[in-house]
């Protein structure tokens, strides 16, 4: 047997610009920075001798879908022609579900570039993208991760040169925000409100807000609890706030957790490195089956 154990980083949006939903795709573009942070996802990928089932996920932590709703079962069901081995997927999960933080296409993304890697199959940041995007816009993001100005339908990136540290408190108030029907909702309220929602450095926070009255209650009063801007990632539902230091950040962390006990709050910091497409075969694991 054949395996890896990889991390699979969250990210943020720091800003979100949305465009009206396309008629050509049905997808809605966008202009975001995307910023790659401390919390993972962990998996240890065991590549095996083919059979009928293509890709078996044993999952710990955050309950997730094990089945064929499972992101990794559709990219290895659909690759399943041409590959050599059936995987199995140990993920303990600690990125929330419908949190806004990307972990589903993180892990997705991870496991095309070992897919490449064991497979030996060279493929280059453009055709991993063109796979990627079949089941994820983010996917193309977490492929490189580190600091991106995304545009187009996710597939656009462009490397922000920036190396200084950046800290950041996570509050996920439990509860999955839908990503589909929150741009549904944006298409609605961007016939009558297109000033106030392009005013707002995340388009899709006062959709949120106006969605979902229990994300305006946490919004307003995150406002009064903290000393700095409140911002949410993506189409929710995980606020976050940065700060200026380290020391700040852990100041606020032990705040929020006091005041909402029943929160998902972690402090994170920003990642930088940009990832390769291939990982190196001092990363393989190989085991020799009884």
């Amino acid at each position: 047997m054949i395996s890896l154990s990889k991390k699979s980083h969250a990210k943020l949006n720091l800003s979100l610009g949305v465009g009206q939903i396309s008629k050509e795709n049905g997808l809605h573009p966008i202009n975001s920075t995307f910023q790659e942070i401390s919390l993972y996802d962990e998996l240890l990928i065991t590549a095996i001798k083919k059979n009928q089932c293509p890709c078996k996920i044993k999952s710990t932590g955050i309950p997730v879908p094990v089945d064929s709703k499972n992101i990794l079962t559709k990219i290895a069901t659909q690759l399943e022609p041409d590959l050599t081995y059936s995987y199995i997927i140990e993920l303990k999960k600690n990125i929330p579900l419908g949190s806004g933080m990307g972990g589903a296409s993180s892990n997705a993304a991870l496991f095309l570039k070992v897919i490449n890697t064991i497979e030996k199959k060279h493929w280059d940041y453009e055709t991993l993208t063109k796979i990627g995007k079949q089941f994820g816009s983010d996917i193309p993001f977490f492929l490189k991760g580190g600091l991106q100005e995304v545009s187009g339908f996710g597939d656009i990136l462009k490397k922000i040169p920036y190396t200084s540290p950046r800290f950041f408190t996570l509050i996920y108030p439990n509860i999955e925000c839908s990503t589909k029907e929150i741009y549904a909702h944006f298409d609605t309220m961007i016939k009558t409100d297109k000033e106030t929602i392009e005013s707002y450095s995340n388009n899709l926070l006062p959709i949120v807000l106006n969605y979902y009255p229990k994300m305006l209650s946490i919004y307003s009063q995150l406002k009064e609890s903290a000393p700095y801007p409140v911002n949410l990632t993506g189409s929710g539902s995980t606020f976050f706030i940065e700060t200026p230091t380290l020391i700040e950040n852990t100041t606020l962390y032990q705040k929020l957790l006091t005041i909402y006990p029943d929160f998902y709050i972690k402090p994170v910091e920003a990642l930088y490195n940009e990832h390769p497409m291939a990982y190196s075969t001092h990363d393989i694991k190989s085991t020799k089956t009884v």
